[in-house]
């Protein structure tokens, strides 16, 4: 540090010289240690507190279910006006999670809980007011906008366990997610058996936001938690920054540099020169792999969108009111239930991810086939469609997390997840506009028929998703053993990643194995 000039006046505690000073580095963590300190001392409740806020929240994929109540109660609003509503709050929980990642980098998770939570508790009033459109549809949107702001702060609690317990955490925010659609459910449940109006649900939801306005105000720090391990050298010290993110779980480190080593040992020459991992962001945007990647998870999200504004016309129109609301009934009681195909997922991801993503073109194929021939089959709807859809977000946005950590790394990894849900939101304002079309048919044969077809180009496209790829990428138990020989940190792969999605959280991990980028 320069020496003071006696001639100069004292400066004050702002002066940029004095930022350097270790003592005040040390007081700085003090007192980040201080507002730890709650967290800390009970790391199962906190983190219990942490999933469950997601589940609360996590309420607009559930839309299927509150339908039929807002048609009992009397509400006359056209097919088109509900696809609106539910494109409101759809979008919102899409295009909301850029700023939100970007308010929580900024501000931390104090500011960004308490903003959320009031807009989530301003929309749920307004849903009260359901027999206004206007009001429904702002306020549904608001519902959708202020979920990722709630969820984001919750996720730097996964630096509280050690190991694989941040990755449970992880899981556990990601099964909580989907299985936030058993709220209108139970909407659904209180409205037939007890006769309470969606109002008075609404209304009574409110608390919600205030519980979780309550925690961010006086439980939620003004900074995240940093990793229960901190660098111990210059090597671990760029690998923390490089995988800094409060979206990621903690990691053991032994086995994390065991991965980069695996990873360092096999590329080709051709494979690092075409690898975007943590490129500068123009190159990822003027090549190809991005927008591969962005369309694939636009149309398969857009699909699974419309099938739950429009499932409840469609059963109407192939059964009998009494069979279609069964059916209803049965969708709403498996959409919940997404979560499960997590460690199906975890292995395609592990082993080779363009599995994971061919399988997602493959379901959305057979249950879109479906939708255009065969939506007058009961079977087919209750064995095929239905647990597809609850399934198929579950299986693209675990997919779409993995993917984007491993061929683009972290560098850019909040900013390119959160342009991929804008992408997203772009195919969503289609819906609209395509039942609008339907309805005006009296037919949903061909919107069906549209979004079956637009699948297949898929099948080829997404092998451009990954730059690296190519078909011959297989590993052998040889190619494991020579690997295993050589411990070298490379920066450049991270293939131990648990990372949360901004529309959906995710858990993607694969640990000890070299990325599909590498082989």
């Amino acid at each position: 540090m320069a020496t003071p000039n006696p001639n100069e006046p004292p400066t004050n505690n702002n002066n940029k010289n004095n930022q350097d000073d270790p003592l005040d580095d040390d007081d700085n963590e003090d007192e980040h240690d201080d507002e730890h300190a709650t967290l800390h001392k009970h790391p199962y409740l906190w983190a219990a507190v942490g999933v469950s806020q997601t589940f609360l929240t996590a309420i607009m994929f559930g839309w299927a279910s509150l339908v039929p109540v807002l048609r009992s109660e009397g509400l006359t609003y056209t097919p088109e006006e509900l696809s609106i509503i539910f494109t409101c709050g759809a979008v919102g929980n899409y295009l909301a999670t850029l700023p939100f990642g970007v308010l929580l980098d900024l501000q931390g998770p104090k500011v960004t809980g308490i903003v959320a939570s009031l807009l989530y508790g301003a929309g749920l009033f307004l849903c009260s007011y359901r027999e206004r459109f206007v009001c429904f549809a702002v306020g549904f949107g608001l519902v959708g906008l202020a979920r990722p702001g709630i969820q984001m702060p919750t996720l730097h609690l996964a630096n509280l366990f050690e190991g694989s317990g941040g990755a449970v955490y992880m899981s556990a925010q990601a099964a909580a997610f989907d299985a936030g659609t058993a709220i209108f459910a139970l909407f659904h449940t209180f409205y037939f058996g007890w006769g309470i109006s969606s109002k008075t649900m609404f209304l009574a939801y409110l608390v919600v936001p205030v519980w979780t306005l309550a925690t961010a105000v006086w439980v939620w720090p003004n900074d995240v938690i940093e990793k229960i391990h901190p660098p111990q050298d210059d090597e671990d010290e760029d690998l923390s920054e490089s995988i800094g993110s409060p979206y990621l779980s903690p990691k053991d480190r032994k086995r994390r540099i065991q991965s980069q080593a695996k990873a360092s040992s096999a590329p080709t020459t051709s494979n690092r020169n075409r690898s975007q991992v943590n490129a500068p962001l123009s190159v990822v945007l003027t090549h190809v792999a991005f927008y591969a990647l962005s369309t694939w998870v636009g149309i398969h999200i857009y699909k699974l969108n419309y099938i739950v504004a429009t499932i409840n016309d469609q059963l109407m129109r192939h059964f009998d009111p009494e069979t279609a609301l069964q059916l209803i009934d049965v969708l709403g009681a498996m959409l919940p239930f997404g979560f499960v195909v997590l460690p199906i997922v975890a292995t395609m991801l592990h082993t080779q991810p363009m599995v994971a993503l061919q399988v997602a073109n493959v379901v959305g194929f057979i249950y879109g086939g479906v939708m255009t021939y065969l939506p007058h089959i009961y079977w087919l709807q209750v064995l095929v469609v239905f647990p597809a859809v609850a399934t198929s977000r579950q299986l693209v946005y675990s997919t779409l997390f993995h993917t984007i950590g491993q061929v683009f790394g972290f560098a850019n990894y909040g900013v390119l997840l959160g342009l991929t849900n804008a992408i997203a939101s772009l195919f969503q304002t289609l819906q609209t506009p395509m039942v609008n079309w339907s309805e005006t048919l009296d037919d949903y044969f061909w919107s069906n028929f549209i979004l079956w077809v637009a699948v297949v180009p898929l099948f080829v496209t997404v092998l451009y998703s990954d730059p690296t790829w190519h078909p011959g990428m297989k590993k052998t138990k040889k190619n494991k053993k020579k690997t295993k020989k050589r411990v070298i940190p490379n920066d450049e792969h991270d293939d131990d990643v648990a990372v949360h999605e901004g529309t959906s959280l995710l858990l993607s991990v694969t640990p000890g194995e070299p990325s599909q980028a590498s082989v």
